[in-house]
């Protein structure tokens, strides 16, 4: 066979072209791998600092597949930053040529690696590979063509850690696997994404969708579940929340997201998101704030180009929450709170734009809270389950109504609705509210804050209408319409652990609170059984005082200034305006004690009906009052009147019927000392005030009044109580007193009870001080029956005389309690010149007896002697020429005459001067005064039993008295009265 023949030349160009190939296979297959080999790591750490390495490098320059194995990028403390265990890279050359564009079949990362920290400064640990943005090279907009038939990335790994918490955190994604195919930069062409990865904490995403890079854009759907909270607020919320959190997540959403003319735009379609077990804890504390098995939102929508976020449903079953006020006063949620911190005002004010934002149904069911309040002594549990909330349509557009119902059972026995409309914008709301049941018991530990009082039972209920809107000054209007009431109320004294206050039923019907208004009316305030317990204690305090607890951080000088200058400053607008049409009462009591007196008081009122009306703060309003009782189940009580409390007007008028005075013996004691046997006694009290005058009626009528046992008291009235009583009664056995008291309440010295007390011991001192006056109006006279006029030396009644003691006599008789006293009494001055004589008479018969005893025979006494007329005569000359020698002289025919008078014993005018001289030198004999006052006694005495017809032993004759105190110059005998 002929072997062909080839030309030199062209075997020189096969022999070239086989030398390229050669040497091109060569560079491809060997070279290029060792330079890349050898050289790759020391350009990475001529770039960047940091040292890296590549295992295995292969390239085939036919087929332009790339592989490298084992690379591996440090950090400048020698960790590993990036790293992987294979690359691979295939280039379809002729595609490239082709489309003009670099064409890749496939590209390929195995097990990647890649470690970012956070230091504690907030630096990344990639910090210094970033170039300056000075260095950075500039983009002239234009995408260099590139299509990847399939990029891939299996079980890649993410570590991550962040040391500039307070707590430095670790956590690692891993498997993370990536599937792209037909990844281009060719506009509008989208390529196919698969994304998932795990955490090692637990967590899981899965992302399939599709990419676009020219322009930047991608749609899918993307699910993230199972991540558990803990590390979501360990990783990214330390800062923010201090409470721990329990629980995992689920969210899945269809999107759309694109970046277009240096704008991102981001929808959400079929978004879900929920969370599981989910539960909140206070770092010092092992019990949860809050623990609810399933939170879930569901049909999210949201589209960040409109601003615009729609929820189908936002539900939450059987939640439980707690919270609490530590001791210091810190609420439980607080810490769960960031912490807002001060932002400089930008220079030019930003334009917010408004979210549209919509939820159709938003629910809460079988929810519960329990809140602890720790501030107090005995700390308190309010528990609120199970709470109910549904709101439909939320929409926050402006005007938008958005009706809601809540329901919340409160410490097991209460019921709280709420059910209404509200508008966000411009806030406002209408809400019909129902309360019922709320034990009053529960909040016992708020009631001690401020008195010593136990809430034993008591059931509060609200049932009307609350509106709230917001104001043009921003500030929210409050108003309410309804009705209140506390059903079967009793609290009971710490102190004496008896009752305090109670009642059946409390009712304020018709409310009408305008809280901006500051104007607050009711209809009817009905109170059924009502009782107090009031006692007035030894130092005249009230118990009242006792219960309630001050406030001793407050000095009371400061509190009493602030009072008054906020009322100072309180301008009319602002000051409250209130109207109660009526009160009503049914059926109240109260048991009263008075303390302060010698003998304790106690009494009870019961069955006190009535009330007052027209209650306002109206300055020219007048409240009228009506009630009626029964004290002690007895004595009917009876208030009716008028007060007008802002003129300081009154007009009241007060009854008691009938009331038994040994039932209020202990003030008796109190006021005179003495107790009360039996009586009972009426009061019609009228109290009237007008331009800050008083003006007082007080008619008592007292009926068979008795006094009792008298009772030591220093403070008791001087006053002799029983000629009061008794010359107070008529003849029925009653005591009417009427005292009118007056005065100004202007007068800082003024006090009614006082005035009172004044004005009844007058009255009582005036019938004391004049009794016999008393004694004489009752039979319609105006003499003074306390005196008996005689004549000089007499003790025989004139007519005149006569009469005062028939009328005296009369009117003992209507008093027969009452004692007659006579004091029978005589004058010296002008009584012992009318009895003179009988003295002298007397020294006339003692020298008459004398001279017949000297005689001899049988002796006679004085008092027995008989003087003739001749004996009288002669015994007077006698005597007189004895005492006064030196105004006789004998006459002629030895007679006595006068000197220097022919006056002789044979005249009167002798005996008349002898009888006046010999009378002048007698002493007055007190005895015979005595005899005289007691002869005028008798003789009173006489006509009053025997002629008056008063019993014998109702008239006292007492000890005689000589020149007795009295008024005037009249010869009287004085007269008393006494009773038993």
């Amino acid at each position: 066979m002929k072997v062909p023949h080839i030309p030199s030349k062209i075997k020189i160009a096969i022999f070239i072209a086989g030398g390229l190939f050669g040497i091109y296979a060569a560079l491809g297959f060997y070279l290029l791998p060792m330079l890349v080999k050898s050289k790759l790591p020391a350009l990475i750490q001529q770039q960047t600092g940091r040292k890296a390495s590549v295992a295995t490098v292969r390239f085939d320059p036919f087929s332009l597949q790339l592989s490298l194995q084992g690379f591996a990028l440090q950090e400048p403390d020698d960790r590993l930053f990036v790293g992987f265990d294979g690359f691979f890279i295939d280039i379809n050359a002729l595609q490239s040529i082709s489309q003009t564009a670099l064409v890749i079949d496939k590209v390929s990362l195995n097990k990647p690696v890649v470690r970012i920290a956070k230091g504690k400064d907030g630096t990344f640990n990639f910090k210094d590979l970033l170039k300056d943005s000075n260095e950075a090279e500039q983009d002239d907009g234009k995408v260099f063509p590139v299509n990847i038939a399939k990029l891939s990335m299996t079980e890649g790994k993410l570590d991550w850690e962040d040391a500039h918490f307070s707590s430095p955190e670790k956590e690692t994604a891993y498997p993370i696997n990536l599937v792209i195919d037909n990844l281009t930069t060719q506009a509008d062409k989208p390529s196919n994404l698969g994304l998932s990865l795990e955490l090692n904490s637990g967590g899981k995403l899965d992302w399939q969708g599709a990419i676009s890079l020219n322009p930047m854009s991608s749609s899918g759907h993307i699910k993230l579940e199972k991540v558990q909270l803990p590390r979501i607020r360990a990783l990214a919320l330390q800062d923010f929340v201090q409470l721990d959190l329990q629980g995992y997540e689920l969210f899945e959403a269809d999107y759309k997201a694109a970046y277009v003319n240096n704008q991102f735009n981001v929808n959400l379609n079929q978004g879900k998101f929920e969370l599981h077990d989910f539960q909140v804890f206070q770092n010092s504390q092992d019990k949860p704030l809050v623990k609810m098995v399933r939170f879930a939102v569901q049909g999210i929508g949201f589209n960040l180009e409109k601003h615009e976020l729609t929820v189908e449903s936002v539900s939450a079953n059987d939640a439980d929450f707690k919270a609490w006020l530590n001791p210091d006063g810190v609420f439980s949620y607080q810490p769960l709170l960031p912490i807002a911190k001060a932002e400089e005002a930008p220079d030019e004010p930003v334009e917010k734009t408004s979210w549209s934002i919509k939820v159709n149904n938003i629910a809460l069911n079988n929810c519960g809270l329990t809140f602890e309040d720790q501030t107090l002594k005995k700390p308190i549990t309010i528990t609120a389950k199970p709470i109910n909330f549904q709101l439909t349509n939320f929409n926050n557009e402006a005007g938008a109504s958005l009706p809601f119902q809540l329901s919340v059972g409160l410490n097991e026995t209460g019921l709280i609705k709420l059910d209404g409309n509200t508008v966000i914008e411009p806030l406002s709301a209408q809400i019909a509210v129902d309360v019922k049941d709320v034990d009053l018991e529960k909040f016992q530990a708020y009631v001690d804050k401020f008195a010593r009082l136990d809430v034993i039972n008591g059931a509060l209920a609200i049932d009307g209408k609350l509106l709230v809107a917001k104001s043009a000054q921003d500030k929210l209007d409050i108003k309410f319409t309804g009705n209140t009431k506390i059903a079967d109320l009793i609290t009971r004294d710490q102190l004496k652990n008896k009752d305090f206050v109670k009642w059946e039923n409390l009712a304020l019907n018709g409310m009408d609170v305008d809280l901006p208004a500051n104007q607050y009316s009711a209809e009817t305030l009905i109170i059924n059984k009502p009782y107090a317990r009031v006692i007035i204690k030894k130092d005249k305090t009230v118990n009242f005082g006792d219960i309630m607890i001050a406030d001793k951080n407050v000095e009371k000088g400061k509190q009493d200034a602030t009072v008054k200058a906020a009322k100072n400053t309180q301008t009319d607008a602002q000051k409250p305006k209130f109207k109660l049409g009526k009160i009503q009462v049914i059926d109240g009591s109260s048991d009263f004690s008075d303390l302060s007196l010698i003998l304790p008081f106690a009494a009870q009122i019961k069955s006190l009906d009535g009330g007052a009306s027209n209650i306002s703060s109206e300055q020219k309003s007048t409240i009228k009052v009506d009630l009626k009782g029964t004290a002690y189940d007895l004595a009917p009580v009876d208030v009716k009147g008028e007060i007008s409390p802002y003129l300081g007007d009154y007009d009241v008028t007060v009854n008691f019927t009938g009331m038994p005075m040994p039932l209020i013996s202990s003030y008796m004691v109190q006021f005179a000392g003495y107790k009360v046997e039996k009586g009972k006694m009426s009061l019609e009290l009228n109290y009237k005030v007008a331009n800050r005058e008083l003006t007082a009626s007080n008619n008592i009528l007292i009926d068979q009044f008795e006094l009792g046992e008298k009772v030591e008291n220093p403070n008791a009235v001087s006053l002799p109580l029983e000629l009061a009583v008794a010359l107070m009664k008529d003849s029925e056995g009653k005591i009417k007193i009427h005292v009118p008291i007056s005065g100004s309440l202007e007068d800082p010295k003024f006090s009614v009870s006082h005035i009172l007390v004044d004005a009844l011991v007058n009255s009582i001192s005036k019938v004391i001080t004049s009794p016999f006056r008393a004694l004489a109006s009752l039979i319609g006279s105006e003499e003074d029956l306390s005196t008996i006029d005689f004549a000089a030396g007499d003790a025989v009644l004139t007519k005149s005389q006569i009469s005062k003691l028939g009328d005296l006599a009369k009117a003992l008789k209507s008093r027969p309690v009452l004692k007659l006293e006579i004091k029978g009494a005589a004058y010296q001055e002008q009584d012992w010149p009318a009895v003179s004589d009988d003295a002298l008479y007397d020294q006339l018969k003692k020298i008459k007896a004398a001279e017949v005893n000297k005689q001899g025979g049988r002796k006679i006494r004085a008092e027995h002697v008989v003087i003739s007329d001749q004996d009288y005569r002669r015994l007077m000359e006698q005597l007189f020429a004895e005492k006064f020698p030196l105004m006789v002289e004998k006459s002629l025919l030895g007679t006595l005459r006068l000197v220097g008078s022919k006056a002789d014993t044979s005249t009167d005018e002798f005996y008349a001067v002898a009888k006046q001289k010999l009378s002048a030198i007698i002493k007055p004999e007190e005895q015979r005064l005595k005899n005289l006052a007691a002869e005028r006694a008798q003789a009173i005495a006489n006509y009053i039993v025997q002629k008056g017809g008063i019993a014998n032993e109702r008239v006292f004759i007492l000890d005689t008295a000589i020149d007795p105190v009295r008024e005037g110059s009249g010869i009287v005998s004085l007269l008393s009265l006494k009773a038993d």
